[in-house]
């Protein structure tokens, strides 16, 4: 759910990492529906992917035996490092100055998956899907997914999920990289892998999508519409939304 909050001269407009990715990456109509307090029944698509995510996440606490990260491995960008599975949660807090209006837009998220290693951030999210085979012919992520992925890299990060100001941490880095992980959700295979360093266009594609995200969410702007049909029909928020076609 999308909240705005006005302190004195400064908006506070708050939001998850996959409230931006899904409205800004699917349809920007979700914008005005999550500010409404909208709320659709979950998909069985969407239950049967979570249930994946919590199975994956205990096989690794059963099978995989990580070292505890220490303060001083994080501040060393030499020392590779990896965290338990969805161990970590990102906020990112990115402000912006127009004409008549001071906004402070923060995204909150929690990631699969995060590691450092050969001085490379990596922050890797997972994607079950039933048919995982519809990706064959696909050479880049959907826009959301990216989105997703690019936000997570610039956050900071805390092991708490309502952090306070000393629970962030920062894990220096020569340079960063994203990782799109789609898997067989029957197997929870990896079936195939996205995968790229950030470079400036990346950065500056996320940039320009977190602005459209605040112009849109306090009507600085008006939403702009796929025209697909096809994603109306998949959209699970059709039932609530006037803009279906």
């Amino acid at each position: 759910m999308i909240k705005i909050n006005r302190e004195k001269d400064v908006i506070f407009l708050n939001a998850s990492v996959t409230d931006f990715a899904d409205s800004l990456g699917y349809c920007e109509y979700k914008i005005p529906l999550s500010i409404k307090g909208v709320k659709p029944r979950p998909t069985q698509s969407l239950i049967l992917g979570t249930n994946a995510h919590h199975a994956e996440e205990k096989y690794e606490q059963e099978h995989v035996e990580l070292e505890p990260v220490s303060i001083e491995q994080i501040t060393d960008k030499e020392t590779d490092i990896e965290f338990a599975r969805e161990n970590i949660f990102s906020t990112l807090m990115m402000p912006f100055e127009f004409p008549s209006e001071n906004i402070l837009l923060t995204l909150s998220g929690r990631i699969d998956k995060i590691l450092r290693v050969d001085e490379t951030l990596v922050v890797q999210d997972d994607k079950f899907t039933g048919r995982p085979q519809i990706y064959d012919e696909k050479t880049q992520p959907y826009p959301s997914q990216l989105l997703q992925v690019l936000a997570y890299l610039n956050s900071s990060y805390s092991a708490k999920r309502k952090p306070s100001h000393d629970d962030f941490f920062e894990m220096p880095h020569s340079r960063k990289k994203w990782q799109i992980r789609i898997c067989d959700r029957k197997t929870r295979e990896s079936y195939k892998i996205f995968s790229d360093y950030q470079d400036t266009f990346s950065l500056q594609y996320l940039h320009v999508s977190l602005q459209k995200f605040a112009m849109i969410s306090l009507g600085m702007r008006q939403p702009e519409h796929h025209n697909s049909v096809h994603k109306c029909n998949a959209c699970n928020l059709k039932s609530f939304c006037n803009h279906k076609i």
